[in-house]
């Protein structure tokens, strides 16, 4: 008894700790990390389904044997999410997804305020404050490259990459790099694709948030390394809505 409200009371008192924690820098070595590891996913890439799915429910497996990587101060996140909605098209996946002005109504709360800066073509260009609540509050001024790809017809491909995470602190962005580490980069790869009586969507986020303090991995590795798949959930649930 007494070990379990042990483990109970550090458990509760853990994101205090993490959030109290002075602020951190990404290193250089896991930013280089992070470029190579997206590097070598891109070159995988076959723009295929890869999730199955036995009902409309959203499915989050890992996208590769190992979902996540330590590195120095930080931890890569790898994981992939899909779902079909019956009676919807390719081109009203395209529509929401490309819907950045409206993605503070559709994506509340995990989006708090969203702005396209504009598109040449296929190419877009946009901002999306992030916000996040588990076992800290955090909020982001993030932006994005995307590039949407007709693979065939009746097939699309997305590719988002961020050009900046930089973490609020009482309003005020800090540099990119410094914070709290709750989230240094995200990027996301979609396949939408037409099927007889709706449209498959599978979503890859691939991101990179900092490690767990020294101590306190055995209480927190499970919160924080499931952030990332909550979002991933969340995110193919609210377009799904959205659809609907």
């Amino acid at each position: 008894m007494f070990r379990a409200l042990f483990v109970l009371g550090l458990v509760l008192v853990a994101p205090w700790h993490l959030a109290a924690q002075s602020m951190t820098r990404l290193s250089p070595e896991s930013d280089r990390a992070f470029d190579d590891y997206i590097a070598a996913a891109e070159g995988k890439l076959d723009w295929r389904a890869h999730v199955s799915l036995n009902d409309t429910s959203v499915r989050i497996v890992p996208a590769v044997l190992r979902p996540t990587v330590d590195l120095p101060g930080a931890i890569i996140h790898d994981w992939a999410g899909a779902v079909f909605v019956p009676g919807a098209t390719v081109e009203q996946a395209l529509a929401v997804l490309q819907s950045y002005n409206d993605y503070k109504r559709l994506y509340s709360p995990q989006i708090a305020a969203s702005k396209l800066y504009g598109h040449e073509g296929n190419l877009w260009r946009v901002y999306l404050k992030l916000h996040k609540k588990k076992i800290f509050t955090a909020d982001l001024d993030t932006e994005y490259s995307v590039e949407y790809r007709e693979l065939e017809p009746g097939r699309w491909g997305m590719l988002s990459h961020s050009t900046k995470v930089a973490e609020l602190d009482g309003g005020r962005s800090l540099p990119v790099g410094r914070g709290h580490g709750y989230l240094w980069r995200l990027n996301a790869y979609w396949v939408l694709e037409q099927r007889v009586g709706g449209v498959y969507m599978e979503c890859r986020a691939i991101s990179m948030s900092r490690d767990v303090p020294a101590g306190l991995g055995w209480a927190l590795n499970p919160i924080v390394k499931s952030v990332p798949i909550e979002s991933l959930q969340e995110t193919l649930e609210a377009t799904r809505r959205a659809l609907q």
